[in-house]
């Protein structure tokens, strides 16, 4: 498999390439492009959140930690303006960092095993189409171009990933393959049955809740203004 420096270098690359072409292409703006480069950079790096001593793991963690706390204290100052106590703000980011750190992960690394149902097609499908869902429903503007190019972008850099893996299962200089090959690149992990069946039904919600195509093919199928 590929190591982490290849991992986020290629994905980070693939990611700033696509977020650019739709740069130029005038259909997002640059706070929507770096964005979109910051979540490809981080779906880069999804598929070994199942693995307890990863690099991946690590950086997953410590940016959904800072991503809730911040967003906790975002609607504390908003919802409670004036009243709210400095005690309360600063136990507050400590209770979310506890509860991550020592329960929701060490659960997670508990039900979760290396390149199990985390490594597949389907649960990137699960976490991009649920990014779109929350992007499109909390977002200031709404926005279903954003959200679905956020979910696209999430499951490019996973798929690359994946794809990486793949790649360096095949040992070229001497023609062979090594046993790892068919482990990282595959639709679901079907040893998982009731982890697989949650996933497939949770995907199948998602897709049914989703925000509308329409706007999002319009602007990836119209590229009259993209320039070299």
């Amino acid at each position: 498999m590929a190591n982490f420096n290849t991992h986020i270098y290629v994905v980070a690359a693939s990611s700033g390439l696509a977020s650019a072409a739709l740069l130029t292409a005038n259909h997002i703006d640059l706070n929507s492009a770096l964005w979109l480069w910051f979540l490809g950079s981080l779906g880069g790096l999804l598929p070994d959140i199942d693995s307890d001593n990863s690099t991946s793991l690590d950086s997953i963690f410590t940016l959904l930690t800072l991503s809730v706390i911040l967003s906790t204290i975002y609607y504390l100052t908003k919802a409670f303006a004036g009243t709210l106590k400095f005690s309360e703000l600063i136990i507050a980011p400590l209770l979310i960092y506890a509860l991550l750190r020592y329960l929701i992960r060490p659960l997670f690394e508990k039900l979760t095993i290396h390149r199990g149902s985390c490594h597949s097609l389907f649960f990137l499908l699960l976490v991009a189409l649920l990014t779109t869902q929350i992007i499109w429903r909390y977002s200031p503007n709404h926005s279903s171009i954003v959200a679905w190019l956020s979910g696209g972008f999430l499951f490019m850099g996973g798929v690359i990933h994946l794809l990486l893996d793949e790649i360096c299962s095949v040992d070229l200089g001497n023609s062979r393959i090594k046993r790892s090959f068919g482990s990282a690149m595959k639709l679901a992990d079907f040893s998982q049955k009731y982890a697989t069946l949650l996933i497939f039904a949770s995907i199948v919600a998602l897709a049914w809740l989703a925000p509308p195509t329409q706007a999002t093919l319009e602007i990836l199928t119209n590229w009259s203004r993209f320039k070299l």
